[in-house]
């Protein structure tokens, strides 16, 4: 070949190769979409299934994800099939979509055309060059879907315990009968049911048309429905099956022993007749229960090794559910304590509920039950203080798996608790309990415990309230009516006997114009206030301080304090007057430090006599703030953050342990301190105009 003509035949050749390279993917590209995954479909939300069809309850919305090898735009076909009742041809629709970018999500409702049964499905993509293969080819088979729009059968409702429907009240409460759900539909996929219109609970059996049982615990005693629902897998729902229970009131405790036996006893008798508790040594009868209860009189025992009673009844099955509770007044709280327990023979305790020294050496209160694979679950909660009452409850709930314990009724701590292997058939022992040895005692209880109780039951919250409620106790009272003078102080004298609370600076009577009844006490802000003679308020526990007040200026600028308690470094609590914005708030620090952490609550400032109630809850764990009568603030207050302030409670004043503050420039009238929470309408009473005291 010449020369020339080689050369001519190269430069057209590269020339050509350039051309190509430079034109678009779309003009040059001859390959067609790519074939549909299966993992890519999905019939509504359920992945794509080619052997058991999908039920549905309406027709249902196709998906597809499809693409093309070269990144064309696609568009989706999709097709359904199905065989008409009294047909042998297949009817089909097809419907084609707009492009859109490969890789992009397609979908198609199927329209209410398509009849009931079972219905097939593909789908396929096209580009400029044309329509990809079919989903189902190469033997990947069809997506299938059945519609399915009748209702299964209402569900049978048996119970081996309760008689469903009968007239006579079961004793149920905090028991856990079964239920046991059937149905003839074979689809049936899901059981839901409810107790008397509550939450609606969802339970599956373990294959299609299966019976389940659950176990279940009425909310309260009285007429209770059970209202139960078959759901088969397209979602139809069955018409519901409705069943009344008479539930009888919470069964009593099945053993109890109020310990307010006479001094000198040499037991304590179980309330309902069965078996009384032996004293051991360093027991003694004849001391006084704990106030604002029904528990009149306790039991004392010594703390030695060994102290303690003996009640050889098994109260409590360990396996089941089962409850105790006790009335306790530790006297040492650097040890761990057992207040009452039930002990078996070489096997842990079947309970104990007492005290406990945690690893940062924090005292606290504890429940205990056996662990499924040996040794024992604690819960704790609550600050054990010496000499003060505190009412315990421990509550095993095997089939919620739980161990709880509340503390002066409110819950203080909940942990998982296997059922144990086997029950020990222990006997009750009251401030003491047994080691796996069998031969040693542990735990022996320093201080008073009244009103043991063991329940075969669950004991429900509500209950427990009212068990570790505590009636407040008012402890001062000042009417402020009269003031009294010796040579060394001036007092006002509490109502009833009670501590007086001293006048200082130039505090005195006003008999002219007083808050409330003859007299209150005049205040002018340089020095003056009052202080009780002694200790008046735990802060460590629920309580509730009320005062009137009266300032002697309308809105001024400075911070004077109306009540008071504190320690060295901080006050547990105090009501002040804040001048920078015309407020009123009350302040409770979270530990005797000058720098602790504080809860403040607020309440809008009154150019009259106002009333004010502060008070802690230890069972709601909240502070609050009430001005004349109604609830003004409220917040968050734990256990952990409550003190007891050992100081004298002072008002007119605040930080009496760094020497007095914020003195009141006012009058000051009704001065009352309470153990225990007031009701919110005891507090509205108080409140109202007048003298009250019998509040």
């Amino acid at each position: 070949m010449p020369r020339t003509t080689f050369r001519l035949l190269t430069v057209t050749l590269v020339t050509g190769m350039a051309v190509a390279a430079s034109l678009p993917a779309s003009a040059r590209s001859e390959q067609r979409p790519s074939r549909p995954s299966l993992d890519s479909l999905a019939t509504e939300d359920r992945p794509c299934d080619v052997v058991t069809p999908t039920r549905v309850r309406f027709s249902p919305t196709l998906h597809a994800q499809l693409s093309d090898p070269d990144g064309d735009p696609v568009s989706a076909q999709f097709e359904v099939s199905w065989t008409a009742a009294g047909s042998d041809a297949p009817s089909r629709l097809r419907l084609g979509t707009t492009a859109k970018a490969s890789g992009s999500a397609f979908s198609w409702k199927v329209p209410d055309t398509v009849p009931e049964g079972q219905v097939s499905w593909r789908v396929r993509a096209k580009d400029a060059d044309g329509y990809g293969p079919w989903s189902d080819s190469r033997h990947q088979g069809r997506c299938q879907y059945l519609k399915d729009v009748e209702a299964p059968a209402a569900p049978q409702v048996t119970s081996p315990d309760v008689p469903l429907g009968g007239d006579e009240p079961v004793d149920v409460m905090g028991r856990y009968p079964s239920f046991t759900f059937a149905t003839s539909s074979p689809d049936v996929t899901a059981y839901r049911y409810s107790l008397n219109g509550g939450a609606t609970e969802t339970v599956r059996p373990e294959k299609p048309g299966a019976s389940v049982t659950v176990r279940l615990t009425p909310p309260s005693p009285g007429l209770l429905q059970l209202e139960v629902q078959a759901l088969d897998e397209a979602g139809n729902i069955s018409a519901p099956t409705r069943y009344t229970i008479r539930v009888a009131s919470p069964a009593d405790s099945v053993a109890r022993w109020k310990l307010d036996d006479p001094a000198g006893s040499l037991f304590a008798g179980e309330a309902s007749g069965g078996q009384s508790a032996w004293a051991w040594h360093g027991v003694t009868f004849g001391a006084d229960g704990p106030s604002g209860t029904s528990a009149t009189g306790a039991v004392t025992l010594d703390g030695t090794y060994a102290t303690g009673l003996r009640a050889e009844t098994t109260a409590a099955d360990p396996t089941g559910t089962y409850s105790v509770s006790a009335w306790v007044r530790p006297e040492d709280v650097d040890r761990g304590m057992t207040a009452v327990s039930q002990t078996g023979f070489l096997a842990p305790s079947d309970f104990a509920l007492g005290t406990t020294v945690g690893e940062d050496g924090r005292p606290a209160f504890a429940f205990s039950v056996p662990a499924a694979s040996g040794g024992a679950t604690r819960v704790t909660g609550g600050t054990p203080a010496p000499g003060e009452w505190t009412h315990l409850t421990g509550v095993h709930d095997p089939v919620a798996g739980t161990a709880r314990l509340y503390v002066d009724g409110a819950l203080a701590a909940s942990g998982a608790a296997a059922v144990p292997a086997a029950d020990s058939h222990g006997y009750v022992e009251i401030g003491r309990e047994l080691e796996e040895d069998g031969t040693h005692w542990t735990g022996a209880w320093h201080g008073d415990l009244a009103d043991v109780r063991v329940w075969d039951r669950v004991v429900r919250s509500e209950e427990i309230a009212d068990l570790g409620h505590r009636t407040p106790q008012r402890t001062g009272y000042w009417a402020m009516d009269t003031v009294r003078t010796d040579d060394s102080y001036t007092d006002t004298p509490g109502v009833g006997g009670g501590q007086s609370l001293i006048l200082s600076g130039d505090a005195h009577l006003n008999t002219t114009d007083p808050l409330t009844g003859e007299g209150s006490i005049s205040l002018d802000g340089d020095g003056d206030h009052l202080d009780s003679d002694g200790h008046q308020i735990d802060t460590g526990r629920s309580y509730t301080v009320t005062a009137q007040v009266r300032l002697r200026e309308w809105a001024p600028e400075r911070d004077m304090a109306l009540l008071s308690q504190g320690g060295d470094e901080a006050d547990a609590f105090t009501l002040r007057y804040r001048g920078d914005d015309l407020m009123w708030e009350a302040v409770f620090a979270h530990a005797d430090s000058g720098d602790a952490e504080t809860t403040t609550l607020t309440a809008p400032f009154g150019d009259d006599t106002c009333t004010f109630a502060v008070q802690y809850d230890s069972e709601a764990g909240e502070v609050r703030l009430f001005l004349n009568g109604s609830l003004t603030d409220s917040a968050a207050y734990s256990a952990a953050d409550a003190w007891d302030a050992y100081r004298a409670l002072q008002v007119g004043r605040d930080g009496a342990g760094q020497g007095g503050a914020h003195h009141l420039d006012g009058d000051v009238d009704e001065v009352r301190t309470y153990a225990g929470v007031l009701s919110a309408s005891e507090i509205r009473e108080l409140a109202e105009p007048g003298e009250h005291p019998d509040l």
